[in-house]
């Protein structure tokens, strides 16, 4: 990141920074600032070179240096030669216009490899390695011969041999021609441009066909196609995703070679190479023709160079001779333009010296989009692509997903769209992928385009594919291809599905079932899937049957399939919970409420509503007697809901407080929703005090509002447009951002207006929630601003001005974390009315978990002490994690034994030190565990990773030692950014500072008068130890535990050793023929 803040920053902190001991053991005496060097590299600001040490200028330009060569990987030439021309403005979609050769090249082979190698521990780290060794001899051929490759498709290449005059270039030595052989004639710019493509594919060819890639005897293979024209390149995209500041854009090759080679590419086999007839036309004479081709006769394969006129090695030396491109490479300056073409993931691993930590095995789901309907050539083409990626990427990044790749081909254009890649990872990626695709189908409406969707879930290789000089981020493996074949077979407009997704899909989608279907790669037929929206509940609110119908009872929030309880089930929970008197959240719910918990209101049963001469007495001074807010917040699974449920369900029975409820979240766009649960449940609650008398209100909500707001209120005339929310058959799902921002105003309006009038005689308790789910960067989040702007007016226009005459009105917010300016909730606090609900504690986690293994009595002496601790130690006192783990142990490690009448005699629990939480991906405790660490910045991913392979405590030197030991010329700099990475898990409470351990020598061998304190640090936290582990490779595992130990051994003993040799360097020598020589003078 390329900040002269930042690097201020790491400068003044740089001189606070000196390793202790001779030798220098990390330790830090200062604590770093969050904005310095730690994640930021830059070159120091002009004014302060001048002052600046030459180490530490170096460092800058090392660091600087190396992030500068690892970017320049990611870009092809045809960009930088465009910026260096000048056509690389963000507003300019066609960057490039020339003429060339195009190569498609294609290995089969992969699909195999990934397949068996995904089966493996380490088969990240073999894939990886076996990309490497094949991708490198490739792009080096490519490379040599001036090819440039512009695209990954997976395991195929798009390379471009752009038409050029070396007749006019600096480095011609007007002897030999271009082509390379002496004596003949020039061939012209589009010929040479040819015959490199061809003796490019012939050295490809023999170097690497049946490539052996050490694996269960798999070999690669390439089959290539060359076609010829004009090329444009366009630039397309630019918007921001949710996880950086900087835009993302996508380049793409449009042109006529791209339909030439999408027919010659299938026409060659494995080890061949088919030419088009415009590509033939150029080097017809100085090729030998393979095989004619029965099915395409005007396609011609190539089987060698006509080698009495022209040789591969002459043609690739002529090439390299001529090749200026560097003269427009990049520089350091440009590093800003760079990353709008780098995934900002992987710039920051680039940036922090982290890329080898990118290739992993993951799951994730995967989405292939193919649009028809648009000739990017034409005159229009450019612009409405250009509509077209864009709202393709807000649709992707409002889901936070990562738009992995765009190109067009002669099928059209073809995305695809990754969920799950860090360090957008979230436990409801299938769904958020099927969301997503739902919003992309009314953007190719909208531009009247064709697409076609397919959506597959499992797991995948993802990481780099290339090498050092050219390489890109990319997904392979079975999972993506089954992606590709779904597209294929899926209508227009359609969507179809695999079953994984289907099966890890929240109940937010319904799937219908289609027939099995055989597709390319697979034996058997596979099953397929239609996804649908789940229709909106029309029941919120007070009901007719005089229940209260809560949003969370419809919604999956927080990655989970909450809509898949049943009322009664989650009135179970509720009794579960706010049953433990001693906890937090239920007490203060209770002094507020004016009574103890009430188990008999939560039955799934009609309500009992008090007449309002028999309504309890309230609490002096609690916002139930006067009016006000009560906010709730806190972590997932807290018990957020339980308390407000049970709080609003006791206001209804005790004080006759009819309920308002509405909720957004944790979706995009659920401004609608908002409004709509607002107005019916405000309706439900008039409905239910008029009742069945004269003024009774029809049953349809909409003719229930007509007959409700006054004939001469400003808001009649706007009435027509709330139709369309409370009318599913209306489409309110297609409404756009303005439309859905005035129904939000309007329904706002109607709801003051109907309860100002109705609190004249009844009390209210509007219930407004927010749930982020599992976003991980809300405040990129326009939903979040709607929802506490929604909040500020209900509050200024309803709650703060009750007249003294009116019954009580009060306002409470559920939500995670509240907005601590928002007028509201300063209002809570003043009032002692916010609560921040925390974690059981030891006590209330064994009645928690006796209720929940039905105990008699919830005795909690049944549980066996292992289990208690276990439980405790993992889950942190959180009740849904509580649940989670008690129903993941019951498969194998925990039993309930019980005696003849049925009665519970003891609880058995057995191997629970065995027990790998890791493994239980499918749980929110895990997931978002996993999606908590998969956020953190590459450095603190790193530290994390590393700290988990220490079963104790352990230093900076530690962790130093495997990514800047000190015995390795690294520098203060390098530790300080270290530290600072640690400093910061520090104070997220992911890793703790501890005491040092007694066995540990190295504070007593650390002495010296410049010596300071070593600290040390441990990861003590249980889920994120072992979920952290779970994701550190084998082979780093042991690369960290033996760099640690070399280094504490180093820092022991070299010490001393060093000391003795000085002073022997420092005593006077005498060479031994000398000192001979003075004793027989003697």
């Amino acid at each position: 990141m390329a900040v002269d803040a930042g690097a201020q920053a790491g400068v003044a902190s740089a001189s606070k920074v000196t390793p202790s001991s001779p030798a220098g053991n990390g330790s830090v005496d200062a604590s770093p600032r969050r904005q310095s060097a730690a994640s930021s590299v830059a070159r120091p600001s002009d004014d302060l070179v001048d002052h600046l040490d030459e180490n530490i200028l170096s460092w800058f330009k090392k660091r600087n240096g190396d992030t500068l060569k690892g970017a320049l990987a990611f870009v092809p030439w045809v960009l930088q030669q465009a910026h260096a021309e000048g056509g690389l403005d963000k507003n300019q979609i066609v960057i490039h216009k020339g003429d060339g050769a195009v190569v498609f090249s294609d290995a089969s082979g992969f699909t195999a490899l990934t397949e068996r190698l995904a089966k493996k521990s380490d088969g990240a780290e073999l894939l990886s390695s076996c990309l490497t060794n094949f991708f490198t001899p490739l792009i080096d051929i490519i490379n040599a011969y001036r090819g440039d490759v512009i695209k990954f498709s997976g395991d195929a290449l798009t390379v471009y041999f752009q038409a050029v005059d070396d007749t006019k270039s600096s480095k011609y030595n007007h002897v030999v021609p271009p082509h390379g052989t002496w004596g003949l004639p020039d061939l012209g710019t589009m010929a040479t441009a040819v015959l490199r493509a061809c003796a490019c594919c012939i050295e490809i060819h023999k170097r690497l066909h049946m490539f052996d890639t050490g694996v269960d005897s798999v070999k690669l293979c390439l089959h290539i196609g060359i076609g010829c024209g004009e090329v444009h390149i366009l630039q397309v995209g630019g918007i921001v995703p949710p996880e950086t500041h900087v835009p993302r854009c996508e380049y793409f090759i449009a042109g006529n070679p791209i339909e030439q080679i999408s027919i010659a590419e299938p026409l060659a086999q494995n080890g061949e190479t088919c030419l088009s007839p415009q590509a033939w036309v150029h080097v017809r004479d100085c090729v030998v023709e393979g095989p004619p081709l029965e099915e395409r006769r005007d396609f011609h394969l190539l089987l060698r160079m006509d080698e009495s006129k022209y040789t591969f090695p002459t043609i690739k030396h002529a090439a390299m001779e001529n090749d200026d491109r560097m003269s427009q490479q990049f520089k350091m300056q440009h590093l800003p333009i760079i990353r709008r073409y780098i995934p900002s993931a992987v710039y920051k691993q680039i940036e922090c010296g982290t890329l080898t930590y990118v290739n992993e095995m993951r799951n994730i789901s995967s989405i292939f989009i193919s649009g028809h309907g648009l000739d990017v050539m034409s005159e229009k083409g450019p612009g409405i692509v250009q509509e077209l990626v864009a709202s393709v990427q807000n649709s992707c990044y409002q889901h936070e997903g990562t738009l992995n790749k765009f190109l067009i081909d002669d099928k059209g254009m073809l995305f695809l769209l990754v969920f799950g890649l860090p360090p957008l990872v979230h436990t409801d990626d299938p769904t958020r992928a099927v969301l997503a695709c739902f919003d992309m189908v009314k953007v190719f409406k909208r531009l009247q385009l064709d697409g076609k969707f397919g959506v597959t879930t499992g797991r995948s290789y993802c990481g780099v594919c290339g090498s050092a000089r050219r390489m890109e981020y990319t997904v392979l493996g079975d999972c993506v291809n089954l992606s590709a074949r779904l597209m294929s077979h899926a209508p227009k407009m359609g969507i179809l599905c695999d079953d994984k997704t289907k099966l890890r899909c929240t109940t937010e989608i319904i799937f219908n079932a289609l027939a099995p279907i055989k597709v390319k790669g697979k034996e058997n037929a596979i099953p397929i899937f239609q996804p649908a929206k789940k229709e909106a509940s029309t029941l919120v609110g007070l009901t007719s049957q005089m229940k209260i119908s809560f949003p969370w009872h419809q919604n999956a929030f927080g990655g989970m399939s909450s809509g898949g309880l049943s009322v009664g089930e989650f009135q179970e929970g509720v009794i579960r919970l706010c049953s433990i008197k001693s906890w937090q959240g239920i007490a203060k719910a209770s002094e507020m409420l004016g009574g103890g918990f009430r188990k008999e209101i939560h039955n799934d049963q009609p309500l009992p509503i008090p007449d309002p001469g028999k309504i309890a007495a309230m609490p002096k001074g609690s916002p139930f007697a006067e009016g006000g807010v009560v906010v709730i917040e806190g972590p997932t699974g807290i018990g957020k809901i339980e308390v407000a449920e049970h709080m609003v369900t006791h206001a209804m029975v005790s004080f006759r407080m009819f309920p308002v409820v509405g909720s957004m979240g944790p979706r995009p766009g659920d401004s609608v929703r908002l409004g709509c649960e607002l107005l019916r449940s405000t309706i439900g609650s008039i409905r239910a005090v008029r009742g069945a008398n004269s003024e009774a209100l029809p049953e349809d909500d909409f003719e229930a509002l007509k007959k409700l707001v006054d004939k001469k209120s400003k808001v009649m005339v706007r009435l027509a447009l709330l139709q369309q929310v409370l009318d599913k058959t209306k489409g309110a799902d297609q409404m756009n951002q303005d439309k859905s921002k005035e129904c939000l105003d309007i329904s706002l309006a109607v709801v003051i207006e109907l309860l100002s009038t109705f609190t004249r005689e009844n009390s209210v308790i509007m219930t407004l929630q927010f749930e982020y789910g599992t976003s991980l960067f809300p405040k990129n989040s326009e939903d979040q601003e709607i929802f506490w702007k929604t909040v500020t007016v209900l509050y200024n226009d309803f709650i703060k001005v009750q007249p003294a005459d009116s019954k009580p009105r009060l306002m409470m917010l559920v939500c995670r974390d509240s907005n601590p300016k928002n007028i509201a909730v300063e209002t809570a606090r003043k009032a002692n009315s916010l609560m921040r609900l925390e974690g059981l504690d030891q006590a209330n986690i064994a009645e928690y978990m006796s209720s929940y293994l039905n105990l008699p009595d919830s005795d909690q002496n049944l549980i066996p002490s292992p289990l208690r601790h276990f439980v405790s130690q993992v889950t942190l006192g959180n009740p849904l994690y509580i649940r989670e783990t008690i129903d993941q142990l019951r498969e194998h490690h925990i039993q309930v034994n019980q005696g003849a009448g049925g009665q519970v005699r003891n609880v058995e629990c057995k191997d629970i030190d065995k027990v790998n939480v890791s493994q239980w991906g499918h749980t929110a405790m895990v997931g978002n565990t996993v999606c908590k660490l998969e956020a953190l910045d590459p450095l603190e991913s790193a530290v994390l990773k590393m700290s988990t392979c220490f079963a104790g405590a352990f230093t900076l030197g530690d962790l130093a030692a495997s990514t800047c030991s000190r015995w390795a010329d690294s520098t203060n700099f390098d530790f300080l950014r270290l530290f600072q990475a640690i400093q910061r898990l520090v104070e997220t409470n992911v890793v703790d500072a501890v005491e040092p351990p007694q066995d540990d020598l190295r504070a007593d061998t650390a002495g010296g008068p410049n010596a300071r304190k070593l600290q040390y640090f441990q990861t003590r936290n249980v889920l994120i130890r072992s979920v952290g582990g779970a994701m550190v490779l084998e082979a780093q595992k042991k690369s960290v535990k033996r760099q640690a130990l070399i280094d504490r051994a180093l820092s022991r003993e070299l010490p001393a050793k060093m000391a003795i040799l000085a002073i022997k360097r420092n005593a006077q020598h005498i060479p031994w023929y000398y000192e001979q020589a003075f004793r027989r003078m003697t």
